[in-house]
C-alpha cells in the first residue's frame, strides 16, 4: 500500500508548527493551570524530535481504501503529533517525557506494519441487503429501546455550559441501571447511529440519516458527552471526504486540511484576543491528550504499575491504588480526584504493564484493524470507514480495552464484517440510471435521420 509522498509529509510539518503556534500563543498563556508550560519552544528538542515525527508521518498511507486508515490518521493527528511537540514547551524534558516520545513514535511506526501484510483471505457471510438492513435497524430499535426504558425519553439541546453537569448526573446513574445499559448508549453513539448516518447520505434514505441525528442529539442530551456531539459531523464528513475525493489521494488532502486548519483557529482567536476555537478544536482534541500521556510516563516510571488489577484482572492481581489510571491522574496532578485524565491507548498501555504493555497492546489494535480491513473488501468505503470513524477517536483518547468493549470497537468490526457488499437502494438507482441512459440513447438514434440505402451501382435511388 503506497505511502504518502514529501508533499503530504510537508503539510504533516506545517500542522505541527500550527500546533505549536496555536501552543505558545493562545493555549499556554490561558491555560497554564493545565499543564501548559508558556516558555518559548526550545529549538534543540524540536532537533531531536524532529526525525521520528517525519519517519511517523512517511509511514501513513496515502490512500484510505483500507477503513484501518482512518485509525492510524486520527492516532497521528491526535496522538504523535503533540507528543513530538510537547516537549519543545518543556523547560527540562525528563526520562519520562524522551521516553513517552520514543516509546509512542515506535509503536506507531510498528503498528503501520499492517499495511505491508497482505489481507487475509476469508469470506464473509453473504447476507442479503434485504435482510441485513432491516435487521440492522430491528437492533437499532432494540436498544433505543434499551437506552429509553432506563433513562427515560428526554429530547432538548444541551448547551456547553450545561456539558459537565449532565454528565455527572449520567455517571451518578451507574449504580441504578443494568451493565447493559452502559454498553449500549456508547454503541449506539460510536457505530449504530454514525452507520446509520453514512448509509442514509450514501443512498439518499434521508430518513436514516435524519434518525441517526436525533439519536445522537439524545444521547447527547442524556449523558452530555461531547464526542457525540460531534459524532454526527464526523460520520457525514468521512462520506462527503470519500464521495468527493479520489480514495488513493485522500492522504493528501487530509494533511492540507490539518496543516491550514490548525493554523486558521488559531489566527481567528489570536486576533480578536480570545481562546474559544482553540480550546475545543486544538486543546481538548488534541494537546489535552500529549500533557496527560506525559504525566501518565512520569507517574508510571517510578511507581508501580496497575496490571490491570482494577478490571478484567481484579481477581488475580492486587491493585495497589483506589482509584484508576486516569483518576489516579486526575487526583496527583490536578486535584481532583473525580476528573478521569483519559489520554490514549498508549498511555494506558504503559500505566498497566510499561513498554512491554505499550507494544502488545499496538499488536492488538494491528490484528483488529487487520480483520476489519480484510472484512471491508467490497464495501462502499464511505460506510466501513464511518463505522471505525468514532473508535478512531476514542483510541486516542480512550484506554485499549474500554475502546473495543464499551466503545464499541469490536461492535464495528462485526458491523463490517457482516455488512453486504451492495445495497439495494443503490442498486436501485443503477438500474433505474441505465434505463433512463438507454431510454435516453434510443430517443437519440430514433431522432437521427436514417443513411438512404445505396443500390450495387453505387447510386441512391431515385
Amino acid at each position: 500500500m503506497p505511502r504518502v509522498g514529501g508533499r503530504t509529509v510537508a503539510w504533516l510539518a506545517v500542522y505541527a508548527f500550527g500546533l505549536m503556534a496555536c501552543h505558545y500563543l493562545v493555549i499556554a498563556p490561558a491555560f497554564a493551570y493545565l499543564g501548559f508550560e508558556k516558555v518559548p519552544p526550545n529549538p534543540l528538542v524540536g532537533i531531536v524530535v524532529a526525525p521520528t515525527y517525519l519517519l511517523c508521518a512517511r509511514r501513513l498511507p496515502q490512500s484510505w481504501e483500507r477503513p484501518s486508515a482512518i485509525v492510524y490518521w486520527m492516532l497521528f493527528l491526535v496522538v504523535v503529533a503533540p507528543v513530538h511537540v510537547l516537549p519543545m514547551f518543556t523547560t527540562n524534558p525528563s526520562t519520562a517525557v524522551w521516553l513517552m516520545v520514543g516509546g509512542v513514535a515506535a509503536a506507531f511506526w510498528l503498528l503501520g506494519g499492517i499495511y505491508s501484510v497482505p489481507l487475509w483471505a476469508f469470506r464473509p457471510p453473504a447476507i442479503p441487503p434485504r435482510i441485513y438492513w432491516p435487521a440492522y435497524a430491528l437492533l437499532w430499535l432494540v436498544m433505543t429501546g434499551v437506552v429509553v426504558g432506563y433513562y427515560g425519553l428526554h429530547l432538548r439541546l444541551v448547551t456547553l455550559s450545561e456539558i459537565y453537569a449532565v454528565r455527572d448526573t449520567y455517571r451518578d446513574s451507574f449504580g441504578e441501571v443494568p451493565k447493559v445499559a452502559k454498553y449500549v448508549v456508547p454503541w449506539l453513539g460510536n457505530v449504530i447511529a454514525p452507520v446509520a448516518i453514512a448509509r442514509g447520505l450514501m443512498t439518499r434514505r434521508w430518513s436514516w440519516a435524519a434518525l441517526g441525528v436525533l439519536t445522537e442529539l439524545y444521547l447527547v442530551s442524556l449523558t452530555g458527552f461531547k464526542q457525540l456531539l460531534f459524532s454526527s459531523l464526523l460520520a457525514a464528513g468521512v462520506v462527503v471526504l470519500a464521495r468527493t475525493t479520489d480514495l488513493t489521494r485522500i492522504g493528501r488532502r487530509v494533511g492540507v486540511l490539518a496543516g491550514c486548519g490548525v493554523f486558521a483557529v488559531t489566527a481567528i482567536d489570536f486576533a480578536r484576543g480570545g481562546w474559544g476555537l482553540s480550546s475545543i478544536l486544538v486543546r481538548r482534541l488534541v494537546l489535552t491528550s500529549a500533557v496527560n500521556t506525559k504525566y501518565h510516563f512520569e507517574f508510571f516510571l517510578q511507581s508501580p504499575k496497575g496490571h490491570l488489577g482494577y478490571g478484567v484482572l481484579s481477581h488475580w492481581v492486587n491493585y495497589p491504588y483506589d482509584l484508576k489510571p486516569p483518576f489516579l491522574i486526575g487526583q496527583v496532578y490536578y486535584g481532583n480526584p473525580e476528573m478521569s485524565a483519559n489520554a490514549n491507548l498508549w498511555a494506558d498501555a504503559y500505566a498497566n504493564f510499561g513498554l512491554v504493555g505499550v507494544f502488545v497492546f499496538t499488536g492488538i489494535l494491528a490484528a483488529v484493524l487487520h480483520f476489519a480491513d480484510s472484512a471491508a473488501r467490497g464495501l462502499p468505503a464511505g460506510l466501513a470507514l464511518a463505522a471505525l470513524a468514532q473508535s478512531a477517536f476514542s483510541v486516542s483518547n480512550t484506554a485499549m480495552l474500554t475502546v473495543l468493549l464499551t466503545h464499541g470497537m469490536l461492535l464495528a468490526v462485526a458491523v463490517v464484517y457482516l455488512m453486504p457488499a451492495g445495497d439495494d437502494a443503490t442498486r436501485r438507482r443503477s438500474v433505474r440510471r441505465r434505463i433512463r441512459r438507454l431510454i435516453r440513447r434510443g430517443l437519440s438514434e430514433a431522432g437521427r435521420p436514417r443513411p438512404r440505402p445505396r443500390l450495387s451501382g453505387g447510386r441512391a435511388p431515385s
